[in-house]
């Protein structure tokens, strides 16, 4: 089981409310997540699924659903918003195997870096949905680029298909979400490694890349 880390003051607003249901909702998450992976088969391919060293490993957050349990399996750290409503999603994800830090809506992902940088310095690795929390869809954000160079580790893409998977084009990222009895695929690109005198733009081309090519999803960027 994962951790929560809590770095700063969180947004008072409804807490309690969202504290209160935490337990219960969390609780129905991880008895419905575990239940998809018991009837489900899951396989792992691509050439970054056999590193073995510590990557920044980002998504879309289109896929943030079943990969927070995959990233969960492989005891990894995510960096997540502190905003009220997220508490049972907190939660559920440090039942699911995840390191949690919690950070602040709005605040810029290079505040971050100390804390996730450490993990990345112990030999772990972290996993980043790198145009959350709120967007815009399939464009990926700099702070991915800024940590693993600050970490001196690889980008590694990431993304899921499945056989009854289902976009909702409802949702500002078309959240993405696997069935029970499913055949589930994580797929995993090349590793991504940054040449310190690379410009960040050009390496954040390579990510977009990078993810465009791992994720088959049409609704994908």
């Amino acid at each position: 089981m994962g951790k929560l880390i809590l770095r700063i003051k969180r947004d008072p607003h409804f807490f309690w409310l969202w504290r209160m249901l935490a337990t219960p909702v969390a609780a129905f998450m991880f008895v419905q997540a575990r239940f998809r992976l018991f009837t489900s088969q899951i396989s792992v391919e691509g050439p970054g699924a056999g590193y073995c060293g510590p990557a920044v490993y980002v998504n879309w957050h289109q896929h943030v659903p079943f990969l927070c349990v995959h990233h969960g399996q492989c005891r990894r750290w995510l960096l997540m918003s502190s905003a009220p409503y997220l508490e049972p999603v907190a939660l559920w994800c440090t039942w699911m195997g995840l390191t949690v830090i919690r950070g602040a809506p709005g605040e810029r992902s290079g505040q971050f870096l100390p804390a996730l940088l450490e993990p990345l310095r112990r030999g772990e690795s972290v996993a980043l949905a790198v145009d959350g929390p709120a967007g815009p869809p399939f464009q990926a954000k700099p702070g991915c680029i800024e940590l693993a160079r600050a970490a001196g580790v690889p980008l590694i893409p990431v993304a899921c298909r499945s056989q009854k998977g289902r976009s909702n084009l409802k949702r500002w990222d078309q959240m993405y979400s696997v069935g029970s009895f499913d055949r589930i695929q994580v797929r995993y690109g090349v590793p991504i490694f940054l040449d310190p005198s690379e410009p960040d733009s050009t390496a954040l081309a390579r990510v977009q890349a990078g993810l465009g090519r791992v994720c088959s999803d049409p609704q994908c960027g």
